[in-house]
């Protein structure tokens, strides 16, 4: 006979645990809604290649240094490195070129809403990988995607600041980081997920950065210098968007379960929303702050825990579990 198998569940978190987590899934969807007006406020005296240029190298060589003092260096084939920086090209010089373009073109607290499609366009893109979703997920795609429809509607009317152009490279920057999601999840568990994001994002913006290169400017927009505010806001936006808000929402997946910690991510559009108005002075209409509110219950109501949901045990490496999901680095 065989002997019988005893598996070791982890303990259940404890209730400090739970509010630190929290506390942490919090932090990062600030930080992802102040992101965007950062990044709007940053852009206005430095172009898009100049200022992405110095997020990605600082934040790139944060997390690998991280990386690969957490884990050493990866012992992985040819094959999966191609891999790696194959997604990673998806997730950050397309994605970073279609995001920043969309921000340029747009008010940030519209630009913000970004973090609120990725989540409703994975569901309809993870049809093309044989994945399915149920009947409430579809009813908050379509919600969303009405929202977004009011919202490119609303782009005819004069004077909107709006426009239909900047709203689909918007679109677009959302479709390749939903693509760049699916491509995560499976990778993340095989090779663990700080050194896949890590890699992923130094390898993927290599295209970019020899894109951009020739069009760095630290003189300024106007040739008259940059203001420290400009370059506090790039730091910000590289190590606060990025590598503090990465570890804050990895730690809460870790304690929470992705899908508790997933759904909260509809409150980061609302952050950049009321901080556009606040520091950027954006006045935007009450038809584009009703619209955004609609994509934003759309993406609650695809994104909201399935009823009597079991939070899975993470496996042993720490948070790869299968329901994880991996925050966007903006």
């Amino acid at each position: 006979m065989l002997a019988p198998v005893t598996v070791h569940f982890p303990p259940p978190p404890s209730e400090r645990q739970i509010r630190l987590a929290l506390a942490g899934v919090l932090l990062t969807v600030f930080l992802w809604g102040a992101n965007v007006v950062a990044l709007k406020a940053v852009l206005g005296v430095l172009n898009a290649e100049t200022t992405n240029t110095a997020r990605v190298l600082t934040s790139g060589t944060v997390l690998v240094t991280l990386a690969v003092r957490a884990h050493g260096w990866p012992r992985w084939d040819a094959r999966t490195w191609l891999t790696v920086a194959g997604v990673g090209l998806l997730g950050n010089t397309l994605f970073q070129a279609f995001f920043l373009t969309g921000i340029q073109m747009n008010p940030a607290g519209v630009a913000g809403l970004v973090n609120g499609l990725v989540p409703v366009l994975v569901l309809p893109l993870g049809l093309l990988l044989g994945q399915s979703f149920t009947r409430r997920q579809g009813a908050g795609v379509a919600v969303a995607f009405a929202g977004l429809l009011g919202l490119l509607a609303l782009t005819r009317v004069p004077g909107m600041s709006v426009t239909p152009t900047g709203l689909l490279w918007l679109l677009a920057a959302g479709a390749v980081w939903a693509l760049y999601t699916l491509f995560n999840r499976p990778l993340s568990v095989r090779l663990g997920t700080l050194p896949f994001v890590a890699f992923s994002l130094a390898l993927g913006s290599i295209p970019y950065l020899l894109y951009a290169l020739p069009h760095l400017q630290f003189a300024g927009l106007k040739g008259t210098g940059v203001p420290a505010a400009a370059w506090l806001g790039i730091a910000f936006s590289a190590l606060g968007a990025n590598v503090v808000a990465y570890l804050a929402w990895a730690s809460g997946a870790q304690v929470l379960g992705a899908a508790r910690t997933s759904v909260w991510q509809a409150l980061a559009p609302v952050i950049a929303l009321t901080l556009s108005a606040a520091l950027l002075h954006e006045r935007l209409p009450a038809s584009v702050w009703g619209m955004a509110g609609v994509i934003l219950v759309g993406a609650t109501l695809a994104n909201w825990p399935e009823p009597g949901g079991v939070r899975k045990p993470p496996v042993e490496s720490g948070i790869r579990g299968d329901d994880e999901k991996s925050p966007p680095l903006h």
